[in-house]
């Protein structure tokens, strides 16, 4: 169980303030990119703290503390309080473990980016004419991989697509 800080070193009283963020700690590994991250789950609302793992973090160790320096420097330094001292050194070993990693392998090659022809809006029978793309609009985008992917996602968030694509499957069915 930890506690996040961050280190605030502007206005008239610089220093570490709670992060109102609460609750056990997990160090990640992903199928994707990023590769690892360490992630809080906040149990005093859904707030999490989820930072990706980064060869340029900075890490310095305390007595039931871990403090972080992210790669970004617009962002707060990051302090984590342990309740466990024990827990501390584990998850302290495992960031180093990784981070060394992290610094001895090459980056990731990027996927290049792809031209795709432009996607045309579905049609719903809420939609009385679908919106047609300006006059000016590019008949293909480039697109990289995540992009793509969160796209998907956020159509599969979509309750209007998803109701679009069913009604699209129910007729097809029935046609047979």
């Amino acid at each position: 169980f930890v506690v996040a800080y961050h280190l605030h070193n502007d206005g008239p009283t610089p220093g570490w303030r709670k992060a109102n963020i609460e609750g056990p700690a997990y160090v990640v590994r992903r199928r994707g990119l990023p590769r690892y991250q360490l992630i809080v789950k906040n149990h005093e609302n859904g707030n999490d703290l989820v930072d990706d793992l980064h060869p340029d973090w900075e890490l310095d160790c305390q007595s039931k503390y871990i403090f972080y320096k992210v790669e970004d420097p617009t962002k707060y330094i990051r302090g984590l309080w342990f309740h466990d001292d024990a827990e501390r050194v584990r998850v302290e070993q495992e960031l180093e473990r990784l981070l060394k990693e992290l610094r001895s392998t090459p980056p990731p090659r990027q996927e290049p980016p792809v031209a795709v022809p432009q996607i045309q809006p579905v049609q719903t029978p809420q939609v009385v004419a679908a919106p047609q793309p300006a006059p000016s609009a590019p008949s293909s985008v480039v697109v990289t991989a995540p992009m793509l992917k969160a796209a998907l996602h956020r159509l599969a968030d979509d309750d209007a697509f998803l109701r679009a694509v069913m009604d699209n499957l129910v007729r097809a069915q029935a046609a047979g």
